[in-house]
């Protein structure tokens, strides 16, 4: 019995450690959701009600037409988000741990992330701006390259992926990482020409760049 109490002893430890690793896991999973969830809700704040007084049918008519702007940033903005949230749930869901640098790595990310609806109040009102365009396609490409170091500090600590899962398993996500970046860097260089290609690459080059970096990233993982 005495050579018998110490290995359970360990097998207790174990257990009650990785229980402790997954509960910090899921309260970081739990909050970067949260976060990710009020910044998408705050992004509708900016398509705002048109300021009538004794409207006319026309006169609706024009001003919800001058809130295209709005909407092509509430929409893109959303989207972007969006598609950070589900890599971000992808990746969380290989873990079964999470260390100080992971969580460091990942409040950044959750700052930029908060700060979206900003960028987006910012193109919505001035869009036909260089520099407007120049602040939202910027901070776009500042979520893509946190969001590539998020994963390549998983990458450098291996032991915090799940049973079963590997490095491997992460490389689709970082060239997927690609995605907001490029489509950030066409968008800056379409707008320096001119606003409207600046939107076009946001509202069409988006789904196209995409499925690009989507096809390359799934074939190299085949």
């Amino acid at each position: 019995m005495g050579i018998l109490a110490p290995a359970a002893q360990v097998v207790i430890d174990g257990g009650t450690r990785e229980g402790h690793d997954r509960a910090q896991l899921e309260r970081l999973t739990f909050f970067s959701d949260a976060v990710f969830a009020i910044a998408m809700t705050l992004l509708v704040v900016e398509v705002k009600l048109p300021a009538l007084h004794h409207p006319t049918g026309p006169q609706l008519g024009q001003a919800l037409l001058d809130l295209i702007p709005n909407y092509v940033g509430f929409l893109v903005s959303f989207l972007v988000l969006g598609r950070f949230w589900l890599a971000h749930h992808e990746v969380m869901g290989l873990l079964k741990a999470a260390d100080k640098r992971l969580v460091s790595v990942n409040l950044f990310l959750l700052l930029g992330v908060a700060f979206m609806p900003f960028p987006t109040a910012i193109i919505s009102e001035y869009v036909q701006l260089r520099v407007g365009i120049g602040f939202y396609t910027g901070w776009l490409i500042l979520l893509g390259l946190l969001n590539r170091l998020l994963i390549r500090s998983i990458i450098k600590n291996p032991a915090l992926l799940d049973h079963g899962m590997t490095v491997e398993d992460l490389a689709p996500f970082l060239r997927r990482s690609w995605i907001p970046i490029l489509i950030g860097l066409a968008a800056f260089a379409g707008g320096m020409v001119t606003w409207m290609a600046a939107l076009a690459v946001l509202m069409i080059g988006s789904p196209l760049i995409s499925a690009l970096v989507g096809r390359y990233a799934g074939r190299r993982r085949g």
